[in-house]
């Protein structure tokens, strides 16, 4: 009887509109799985499902809330007055669960913004709370719904949005800096070592980043000094710390670093040498000043940059087309209008083909031609429209050569012709 039940469940995999279909279609293609918690295993999500342990949530991209309880009471949900969730799996012999809470993706790579991550992560420790969950899972493997060692009970197949969930528990309002870290810990973790000193890296550098660069750019930079302080051997320990416990450790410290972090040397103080009796309102009157001027040569800078971009390419002057090339809105650009004219009137060096040719009218101005001769008394044009390309004006003296285009083997048979001329000695 169970075994037809598992295999009927395994079936609902693949039908439309179930949430065991959801579950399908949000794994990774290359899921993760086992037989254990341990996710050694990389299957096709049609045969991850086979396992009892498999990763439901894409990498960068979380569809469902999974809450493991530490408890038997898989009905705690209806106790606290929480909304059912989509699936319940839950172990036999222990009794306890993994609650599924479907909800519209949401994006947590390096491109995504923190303000939907944070609002997602408030709303599920909130609800860990009142569900008794562990508060430190995170996967990346879950129990696998409708798996034969598991109890499956698949409630419905809505979807719940975030703003939803909320209105069932209370949101924690947490400061943007919380307790310092443990420093008794310190000496003896390889992890707690790396961590502090590459939080401090990353506060040095991480307003220039913001300013100058991108969140890309920003881990690259934490990676590099990562991987390159990761050098525990030679500091006494067993062993270094792997390659994704150091990527574990630099996207903690990056993330939480790149948004909350401003207290760096942003303000810069001291560039203007500011006398220190100085009142600090006035201190703050010229620094607001000077702000202002040094981002007002930024933008000028980019602007004549596009515009200068824009005139090679030959498109046309417009302020969309100056803004898009520059990156900056259309009313910025529209306040720089004399700067794009000052370069359009601007005189170029630039001297046209038909003037540098002295005014000739048959020549083709393409890549690699060779232009023809001018016509000119005393030379006749072949059929063709070709001329012999070397004319001698009898008009001037038989000695005289008026050269249009001289190549090297009519200079060598030109000066065999002038030798000819020369008499003998007597």
């Amino acid at each position: 009887m169970a075994a037809s039940s598992s295999t009927a469940q395994q079936q609902r995999f693949f039908q439309a509109d179930t949430a065991l279909n959801r579950v399908l279609n949000e794994a990774p293609y290359l899921s993760r799985c086992s037989d254990n918690k341990i996710p050694a295993k990389i299957r096709p999500r049609e045969y991850a499902i086979r396992y009892p342990y498999m990763q439901v949530n894409r990498p960068g991209m979380v569809s469902w809330l999974v809450f493991d309880l530490d408890h038997t009471n898989s009905l705690i949900w209806d106790d606290e007055g929480l909304p059912a969730p989509n699936i319940v799996v839950r172990n036999r012999d222990s009794g306890r669960a993994h609650l599924y809470y479907a909800i519209p993706p949401v994006c947590t790579s390096e491109n995504a913004r923190s303000k939907p991550i944070a609002y997602m992560r408030a709303v599920y420790e909130a609800m860990v709370a009142r569900l008794g969950a562990d508060a430190a899972y995170s996967g990346p493997v879950a129990k696998t719904p409708g798996h034969p060692w598991w109890d499956t009970w698949e409630i419905h197949n809505a979807v719940y949005d975030l703003g939803e969930l909320a209105d069932y528990v209370d949101l924690e309002l947490k400061p943007l800096w919380s307790t310092g870290p443990n420093f008794e810990n310190l000496p003896h973790s390889r992890h707690c070592i790396l961590f502090e000193e590459l939080r401090f890296y990353a506060y040095s550098i991480v307003n220039r980043e913001r300013e100058q660069n991108s969140f890309k750019n920003f881990i690259r930079l934490l990676e590099a000094y990562a991987f390159n302080h990761n050098n525990f051997k030679n500091r006494g320990f067993d062993m270094n710390l792997s390659i994704s416990q150091v990527k574990a450790t630099v996207k903690s410290v990056s993330r939480w670093t790149w948004d909350r972090y401003t207290g760096s040397s942003r303000c810069n103080r001291g560039v203007m040498r500011l006398d220190p009796d100085m009142p600090l309102q006035e201190k703050q009157q010229l620094s607001a000043k000077r702000t202002h001027e040094t981002r007002q040569k930024a933008t000028e800078s980019r602007i004549r940059a596009a515009v200068h971009q824009l005139l090679e390419k030959g498109s046309r002057l417009t302020q969309t087309a100056i803004a898009a090339t520059a990156r900056l809105s259309r009313q910025t650009v529209a306040k720089y209008a004399q700067i794009i004219e000052e370069i359009q009137n601007k005189p170029t060096n630039v001297v046209p083909m038909v003037a540098a040719n002295g005014g000739k009218q048959n020549v083709k101005y393409g890549a690699h031609q060779i232009p023809a001769a001018a016509m000119r008394s005393g030379v006749k044009e072949k059929p063709g429209g070709h001329s012999d390309g070397l004319c001698i004006s009898t008009k001037q003296g038989a000695s005289q050569l008026d050269l249009d285009f001289v190549g090297v083997t009519d200079f060598m048979r030109i000066a065999i012709m002038q030798l000819r001329l020369i008499p003998p000695p007597d």
